[in-house]
């Protein structure tokens, strides 16, 4: 891949561990935007020179040059290469991007950028810890642990299990837990971590049966923001799963809910990168706990042409989404036979569409179709429900038509039929005689009134689709809004010429603010208004351009409760 011209932050640096790799990464993130990794690496197949593009929480581009055949890889393949070799030695180079290198590297690099999943950084420093014993969190834990002379026994590896979690660790002799602050790329007043941590243990105390033994900081500290992990050790006195589950649902609210103390006695602004809990030796993520074998699969039309496969929590979303495409590729004049909406991750999402369709089109512009209007609603599906929502594969297959064809009838020249045809030119010029006696200027009037008559059919056979089409995608649309929920539509048209007006009603209710942070606080309903206007004038322009009528919105009225 090509890097805009730069000198790298660290060169040949040798590591021998994901844990390793992972901090290399860090350290580049902590001083810039973006990170950019060129890799040296062999294993008994050969020697694989691989760069790699990161932004500050997912993987963007990945490309391998297979150095004994030249042979190049590039997205997924190499992004697997990369995770099997990971563990290995390896030779580094780590380069760190601003905002402006991130994108030019990126649009130097869109072939890339394009085939390669945007995998989350802990998913691909994660994979080869699938194996015992799990380490990642215990090189600091021990590296803390000696500096307070207290004996390491964590690191030793322990037997064969099918699940390589950390144990939880006994209170310090004083009966106080222990709070431990790592810091990266700078520092901060530790006592703004100890007064949160305090905040922390205190209320996670009053949860019945829940005892906190330790609170662990990762701190990535840039430029008036520091990036946070937050790890909480405890016991509880019950085993049983549910009430553990709600137990480290509370705490992660209790950590959300008291990041700001940071801001105040510290002056940086806290970003939660990740929360993890281990109670009774059990770590647990936020999303782990909602969505963990809670994949669902099902049909989303009742005629089981449409199936869908995605996290229970957001099925209604992805369902809604689906239908909405079918139905937008359906009056595109594509008829979809069948289509599998396959939507991989938790925190981000990748969609995969296998389709079968019969299609007016080429195979090029059918795709081309199909992968546009996906994207599109995707993005605006990743803005309602705040997710980041890539369109990964779409799979196209093209079903011919089923035309039936008539038959020819043989033309049969006879001696009648040409007796008939010689007719027919005889009474066509006796026609043409008796016109030019009753004077051209009498007829054109109404020749003229006949073609504005076949004009104005031709006109309205092309207007009532396009309206019926216009009615339902604004309708499916406008559901898709964010901040509000679409309640009702209302749409009248009349006919002045050759354009057709459009006046438009739309009723909404806005959401009520609700989460930590208030995040729809600050949005007005004039900004809400707006955003609802230009997607309705969007999609007017859209069928106007498709139907080749002139569609003009006369008035737009927005209602917000």
């Amino acid at each position: 891949m090509q890097l805009p011209d730069k000198a790298p932050l660290v060169e040949n640096v040798v590591i021998t561990s994901a844990d390793e790799l992972s901090e290399l990464v860090k350290e580049a993130l902590s001083q810039g935007k973006g990170a950019f990794l060129k890799i040296f690496a062999k294993d008994k197949n050969g020697k694989y020179y691989i760069t790699v593009l990161f932004d500050s929480s997912k993987v963007l581009a990945v490309e391998c040059l297979v150095v004994d055949n030249k042979q190049t890889l590039i997205g997924d393949e190499a992004l697997k290469l990369l995770k099997s070799l990971l563990g290995r030695p390896m030779v580094v180079d780590v380069y760190s991007l601003d905002e402006i290198e991130m994108k030019l590297s990126i649009a130097e690099n869109l072939d890339v950028y394009s085939e390669t999943p945007k995998i989350p950084l802990n998913e691909l420093f994660s994979f080869e810890l699938l194996q015992p014993p799990k380490v990642e969190v215990s090189k600091p834990q021990v590296a803390q642990e000696k500096s307070k002379g207290i004996p390491a026994t964590e690191e030793k590896p322990a037997p064969t299990t099918s699940k390589p979690a950390p144990q939880p660790v006994p209170k310090p002799s004083g009966g106080k837990p222990e709070v431990i602050v790592n810091f990266t790329g700078g520092s901060i007043p530790e006592e703004a971590f100890k007064k949160y941590a305090e905040n922390i243990i205190k209320e996670a105390g009053r949860i019945r049966g829940i005892s906190v033994n330790r609170v662990e900081f990762d701190a990535n500290v840039g430029e008036g923001v520091v990036y946070i992990n937050v790890r909480v050790y405890g016991t509880s006195e019950s085993d049983d799963r549910r009430q553990l589950e709600v137990a480290e649902k509370r705490i992660f609210h209790i950590v959300s809910k008291h990041a700001p103390i940071i801001l105040r006695e510290a002056e940086y602004k806290p970003i939660l990168r990740d929360i993890s809990v281990v109670l009774n030796g059990r770590e647990v993520k936020p999303q782990q706990i909602v969505d963990t074998d809670k994949k669902k699969e099902g049909n989303v039309t009742p005629d089981g042409r449409i199936k869908l496969a995605v996290l229970e929590d957001v099925w209604p979303y992805f369902s809604n989404f689906a239908r909405t495409v079918i139905k937008e590729l359906e009056t595109a004049g594509i008829k979809v036979t069948r289509a599998y909406f396959d939507i991989k991750g938790r925190r981000e999402f990748e969609i995969n569409l296998a389709i079968a369709v019969e299609s007016e089109f080429d195979r090029a512009t059918t795709e081309r179709t199909i992968r546009t209007i996906l994207t599109r609603h995707a993005r605006e599906l990743g803005r309602s429900i705040g997710r980041y929502i890539s369109v990964h594969s779409v799979d196209v297959e093209l079903i011919e038509r089923t035309t039936t064809v008539k038959p020819s009838i043989p033309t049969v020249t006879s001696g009648k039929a040409a007796e008939i045809l010689a007719k027919k030119e005889l009474l066509e010029k006796e026609v043409e005689r008796l016109l030019k006696e009753a004077g051209i200027e009498e007829l054109a009037p109404l020749t003229e009134e006949k073609r504005r008559e076949a004009e104005e059919t031709l006109l309205k056979s092309r207007i009532e689709p396009a309206i019926e089409t216009l009615k339902n995608r604004i309708h499916a649309e406008l559901k898709l809004i964010p901040r509000v929920t679409f309640k009702w539509l209302k749409l009248n048209h009349e006919i002045q010429g050759s354009t057709v007006y459009v006046n438009i009603e739309a009723s909404f209710v806005k959401e009520s603010v609700g989460g930590l942070f208030g995040a729809y606080s600050g949005v007005s309903d004039e900004r809400i208004k707006k955003d609802i206007t230009e997607t309705i004038n969007r999609i007017i322009q859209d069928i106007s351009r498709e139907y080749g009528v002139a569609i003009r919105p006369k008035k737009i009225s927005i209602i917000l409760r």
